[in-house]
């Protein structure tokens, strides 16, 4: 180390104190020296007079300490715990955990309210008014809840899907091939179909059947629209479709009588506890 450089780091530890933490630090201008002789008398021209109030000189390692203190002064250290807080806001933003858990779990509610954990058996009234009118044969079709769809007056329809039947053979083999017919008009015909209401009144109602992809879809449309708003069915109603049978006799003589076993459904509204 050459005298030169001893004497600037004697100068620095004179010239920086403690006390400038507080009074904000300001370093002394390195001067330029022309020999080792004159830098001496220049540095000892230089050098502060002690006052009263001045404190003792710093070692090589405060000074070092104040100099990292000054490469990162107050306003360094702001502007990077802003951007810290940017990152972890920005973080949280795009954090999938908590949007999708209440989502999920408002899935699985809506899931779970689509089923019902029992089947409950056909109301007595219903069953006993099917028996009045010399019904038999009856089966359960599906129980589902209605859905926005089922209710769209545009729609007009109420869904079956044939997978969630819980039977297939409700319709014969020659009313299913009428149901596969198309019309003139290239629409599916339909077979007009008397049905028991949630409140035992009969009514008329027409049974189509549509191909969806791969599977089969059964609808109850024509008179859907009327029938849900004199029957007060709302979305989110469970109800059952039952299917049975009725003969009917048409006098083709008058000492002749041929029998035909028709389709009958009839719909029950269930009381589901909230």
């Amino acid at each position: 180390m050459g005298m030169g450089t001893v004497v600037e780091l004697e100068a620095l530890k004179m010239g920086i104190c403690f006390s400038d933490l507080t009074n904000g630090i300001s370093i002394p201008q390195r001067r330029r020296t022309g020999s080792s002789s004159s830098s001496a008398e220049t540095s000892e021209t230089n050098k502060p007079k002690p006052s009263s109030s001045a404190t003792a000189p710093m070692s090589m390692v405060e000074a070092a300490a104040v100099l990292l203190a000054m490469a990162y002064s107050a306003t360094d250290v702001e502007a990077f715990c802003k951007s810290e807080l940017e990152k972890n806001s920005r973080k949280r933003k795009r954090d999938p955990v908590s949007k999708s858990e209440p989502e999920m779990k408002q899935r699985k509610k809506k899931r779970k309210a689509m089923e019902l954990p029992v089947t409950p058996e056909m109301p007595a009234a219903m069953r006993d008014r099917i028996v009045e009118i010399g019904g038999y044969g009856i089966q359960l079709v599906i129980q589902k809840q209605l859905q926005n769809t089922d209710m769209n007056k545009n729609h007009g329809r109420l869904s079956l899907p044939a997978k969630k039947l819980r039977i297939h053979d409700f319709v014969t083999e020659e009313e299913r091939k009428l149901l596969n017919q198309h019309s003139n008009n290239n629409n599916k015909k339909g077979m007009d179909v008397p049905i028991i209401d949630p409140d035992l009144k009969e009514r008329r109602i027409c049974l189509k059947k549509w191909k969806i992809g791969s599977g089969d879809l059964y609808c109850l449309m024509t008179q859907w629209n009327s029938f849900v708003e004199e029957t007060a069915l709302r979305s989110g109603d469970f109800i059952q479709l039952w299917s049975f049978r009725k003969d009917e006799f048409d006098e083709a003589e008058e000492t002749e009588k041929i029998s035909t076993s028709r389709l009958w459904l009839a719909m029950v509204k269930l009381e589901v506890d909230s």
